[in-house]
């Protein structure tokens, strides 16, 4: 009996949904911005990341520089629908 209702319980967790979960684009997008991030090294000889509340230069050795601090953005606490 256990084990039925453990396959039925996986079977309706593994069921597709028809939109794209914060989970499903994460899995997919990390991988591809840590390849995209080390050919841009390889090619440029840097990459230029947000870190820390800072906008930053990493150099191929290491190197990192401060660009520029990144500003809080205030939004209104409520939001006109038209």
């Amino acid at each position: 009996m256990k084990s039925r209702l453990k396959a039925a319980k996986k079977s309706a967790a593994e069921k597709e949904t028809a939109y794209v979960t914060k989970r499903v684009l994460v899995r997919a997008a990390s991988p591809a911005v840590k390849r995209a991030s080390r050919r841009a090294m390889e090619v440029a000889g840097y990459v230029v990341k947000a870190e820390n509340g800072w906008v930053v230069r990493v150099d191929q050795d290491g190197t990192k520089s401060r660009i520029t601090k990144i500003r809080n953005i205030t939004r209104p606490s409520q939001i006109a629908l038209d």
